[in-house]
């Protein structure tokens, strides 16, 4: 069972004020709205669900999470040095030559996220998928906390606690900062950069306009551009007439992989990035390497182990589901030696397909909900291609209050574990009643705190 604090009075404190809580929330979101204080890229149920993690757990995962964004720097230095591991991430071309930019500072992984499901036992957390990109949430997920705090159920709730842990990324500035710190990593000593946010025109996100007035209060000038726009001349990037220094490249890989079809229309930025003219966060290394669904089969493929030291293959083991890369061969799955399509058949439950790159789960099949006839004939669409076949992890489930806070449904959660610099920074989530937990496939979000301290007053089990 996975530990869970203060749930008997968390649900107890919903049911006393159950009659008054609704208009509460709706007044709150109302009152952000009027203010201007954004903290959704989409209207989402907001839900009064706040969890509390015992502070053991907390610091178990902070651990094993660390542990893990090192392993995925090594991967990429492998990639680097290793023709095997070079053939099984089939890079394109353009990708090919993108991964070989120094980008200017020792982390290629500077702000990430990795989406989690809790699950009982030493293992703690499965990764499902990196997002070593360009992750969401940066600064939502602090906002999330905020607007849950101006509810004064949940906050009379909160105070009662014993201290609550202070994370990173529950501030609005911790992104910031560390954008910041990479920067003076690449150019130490310089003074406060002008940042550009990419975003393909017309697909502008509300987070990142957050993100320009964050700038814009440290006194940094910074705006949204298409990398088509860019110019590049004397050594120096510009949009419209703003020499660029920092770029925080906001465009998912999944949606980046297409512009480099138009290569003569990004060139300036890419030449840019070749000529260190710009600091560019993240690192291709990162976003297309270790972004890659590859990567977890990579790390779960037999044949790579021994790249990795025994503790290295202890914390892949306790971490990431097994996962293969969707080509001929035999693999052994619990105790079996099966041709990997026999296997991918017989055991369609449990089982999902993932394409290396996607959003939103969009290029994830999920075989307990797909017809066994759709299931196969993907299977042979995405064989020998850049897909992977990954043992289908279980939701965990909390109970939600729902109907306008008359009652509770289970539904399922994730955990988002956000690392900036190779640092832990602590949880958002999200939940759903789907397989998919995604806000943009029905979902919403929930705040997941620990404790300050090791007070297990109130333990409870989900």
């Amino acid at each position: 069972m996975i530990d869970l604090l203060f749930e008997e009075q968390y649900k107890q404190t919903i049911e006393n004020n159950r009659h008054n809580l609704p208009q509460e929330i709706a007044s709150v979101v109302d009152r952000c709205d009027s203010e201007g204080f954004v903290f959704r890229n989409k209207p989402f149920p907001l839900y009064p669900r706040i969890s509390i993690l015992p502070v053991e757990v907390r610091n178990e995962i902070q651990k094993e999470a660390e542990k893990m964004i090192d392993i995925l720097e090594k991967v990429i230095e492998l990639y680097a040095n290793d023709q095997r591991t070079r053939e099984f991430f089939m890079l394109g071309e353009q990708a090919q030559e993108l991964v070989k930019i120094d980008p200017g500072y020792k982390r290629k992984i500077q702000i990430s996220r990795f989406d989690t499901y809790l699950v009982p036992g030493k293992d703690v957390f499965k990764i499902l998928e990196n997002n070593t990109d360009c992750p969401a949430g940066v600064i939502f997920t602090g906002r999330i906390l905020e607007v849950m705090k101006r509810i004064s159920v949940l906050d009379a709730y909160l105070r009662k606690l014993p201290p609550l842990r202070k994370e990173g990324i529950d501030t609005t500035d911790a992104f910031i900062r560390q954008l910041l710190d990479t920067y003076q990593e690449f150019r130490p000593g310089s003074e406060m950069p002008s940042v550009a946010i990419l975003q393909v025109r017309g697909k502008e996100s509300k987070e990142v306009g957050e993100m320009v007035k964050q700038f814009a209060l440290l006194g940094i000038e910074a705006i949204i551009a298409d990398p088509r726009d860019l110019q590049y001349r004397r050594g120096k990037l510009y949009s419209g007439d703003l020499a660029v220094d920092l770029v925080w490249n906001k465009i998912n890989t999944a949606d980046f992989i297409p512009l480099l079809d138009e290569a003569e229309r990004i060139k300036n930025y890419l030449n840019a990035c070749k000529d260190q003219a710009i600091c560019q966060v993240n690192s291709f290394q990162a976003r297309f390497i270790t972004e890659s669904k590859l990567c977890m089969a990579y790390l779960s493929t037999p044949s790579f182990s021994h790249y990795f030291t025994e503790e290295e293959r202890n914390v892949i083991s306790k971490h990431i589901p097994w996962a293969r890369k969707l080509e001929d061969g035999s693999v052994e799955y619990r105790g079996k030696q099966i041709e990997l399509k026999q296997l991918a058949l017989e055991e369609q439950e449990r089982f999902v397909i993932k394409t290396a790159y996607d959003i939103r789960g969009e290029g994830v099949l999920i075989g307990c909900s797909t017809p066994s006839d759709r299931w196969k004939e993907i299977l042979e669409e995405c064989w020998n291609k850049p897909f992977i076949l990954q043992e289908f992890i279980p939701a965990p489930e909390i109970e939600v209050p729902v109907d306008d806070c008359r009652s509770f449904s289970k539904k399922k959660f994730s955990t988002d574990l956000f690392m900036f610099g190779g640092k832990f920074q602590g949880f958002g989530s999200k939940i759903s009643d789907e397989f998919k937990v995604n806000i943009f496939q029905n979902g919403s979000k929930q705040v997941i705190l620990s404790l300050a301290e090791g007070d297990r007053n109130g333990k409870s089990t989900i």
